[in-house]
């Protein structure tokens, strides 16, 4: 496994740049798109999640391993597309859309739209009648599958608000099938993020195949199957990972003898361990007798342990993780919340020292915030030219960027 990013890069970078400053290591993002492509075989059956990281650089790097993207909107549609993806290599994925973004989706000439609710299917037939061409869409199915994951993750539930019900699926299809200029192709599901075990997978996959055998008399039927993503990446222990190689050796035992095609929306475990984020100490603090370190980074620069509980790893750019795991790493927000971690063997830290959040290049800077009117950071991506910066510090000005008084 390739290491994380050596701690005087680090450093070398946010004496540049400043803190906090969240930077990403190309070759990591090359080893996870590696590890999957090794594992499914043809690159165009992986379509990252574009959600997980959607900086503009980092889509670009990604996309000359020739890999799909999987856009939940039309603004990260509109992103992948600005990085020079094309619309092609394109899927608007099945969360919930307005009649107009399924439109622009139909009308884009992309690989795949994917609908999961009944008002898209009319907006995409309306669309489709006045296309003039052909557009692939797909159907997004809530399996009714508990995937194990934080419950604010997990998307595959019988109660979830994506996708159709099992016993939906057919009225949709058919009304798919019977419209001009759309051409019904795949069922989908996503399980939800942050997945520690395959068996919902193979649960899930059952459901599909239970529609595809009711759709086979169809004159569209079934062809292929869209697994979405999910699978968890440990915060501790990179050995725990789930692997690739291990889901798509399930998914070719389960469709033996079918003719189905295959696709993934992998994002975290391509992007998350690409990514540190680098804070610098303001102050210690005595809290119920424990120390607390103050950091200016907080929940508006990296949310997940505000809002998942997600135990990052957080280490010391000099010296050694240091006595025992009391310390608490708080942000700077003037809320009592907002942590990036507790727990933490961190005695041997003082002000000024710079800290290192690792494995954050998935769902982090895509869900920084403004909250207390701060700047969200800069974004640096590290490759084997040396390092650049692909997103720059926001300005004061830019928190009331397009604003008017009056």
């Amino acid at each position: 496994m390739i290491t994380s990013l050596d701690p005087t890069l680090l450093a070398a970078i946010v004496r540049e740049q400043g803190t906090p400053t969240y930077v990403y290591d190309a070759r990591i993002l090359d080893a996870g798109v590696r590890r999957w492509i090794e594992a499914v075989g043809d690159p165009s059956r992986i379509c990252y999640a574009v959600k997980a990281n959607y900086n503009l650089g980092v889509l670009a790097h990604l996309a000359s391993h020739e890999i799909g993207f999987e856009a939940s909107t039309v603004g990260e549609m509109a992103r992948a597309l600005a990085a020079g993806v094309p619309a092609s290599r394109v899927v608007l994925g099945g969360v919930p859309k307005s009649p107009q973004e399924v439109d622009e989706g139909v009308r884009r000439g992309l690989d795949l739209v994917v609908l999961q609710a009944a008002h898209e299917v009319e907006a995409a037939v309306r669309a489709g009648a006045t296309l003039g061409g052909s557009a692939r869409v797909g159907l997004r199915v809530r399996p009714g599958i508990r995937a194990g994951a934080h419950p604010s993750l997990e998307t595959g539930r019988a109660d979830a608000k994506f996708g159709f019900g099992p016993e939906e699926i057919p009225e949709a299809w058919e009304a798919l099938a019977a419209a001009g200029g759309l051409e019904p192709t795949t069922l989908a599901f996503h399980l939800g993020s942050g997945l520690e075990s395959l068996e919902p997978y193979e649960a899930a996959i059952d459901v599909l195949l239970g529609l595809v055998t009711e759709l086979e008399a169809s004159e569209h039927p079934v062809r292929e199957l869209d697994l979405g993503g999910g699978l968890g990446v440990s915060n501790e222990d990179a050995g725990a990972d789930l692997e690739p190689a291990d889901l798509v050796r399930i998914v070719r035992r389960r469709l033996e003898g079918t003719d189905l095609q295959v696709r993934y929306e992998p994002g975290r475990s391509i992007a998350a361990r690409a990514g540190t984020l680098v804070t610098r100490v303001l102050y210690r603090r005595e809290r119920d007798g424990y120390p607390a370190l103050v950091c200016d980074g907080g929940f508006t620069d990296f949310g997940r342990f505000s809002l998942y509980g997600a135990q990052h790893r957080i280490e010391p750019l000099e010296g050694a993780l240091e006595g025992p795991a009391t310390v608490e790493v708080l942000g700077p927000t003037c809320e009592s919340g907002d942590k990036l971690g507790t727990e933490r063997p961190l005695h041997g830290v003082r002000p000024g020292d710079l800290l290192a959040v690792r494995d954050v290049g998935a769902y982090g800077f895509v869900m920084a915030s403004n909250y207390n009117a701060r700047p969200r950071p800069a974004e640096v991506l590290v490759d084997a030219e040396g390092w650049r910066v692909v997103r720059e510090r926001e300005t004061l000005a830019d928190l009331w960027r397009g604003e008017t008084v009056g």
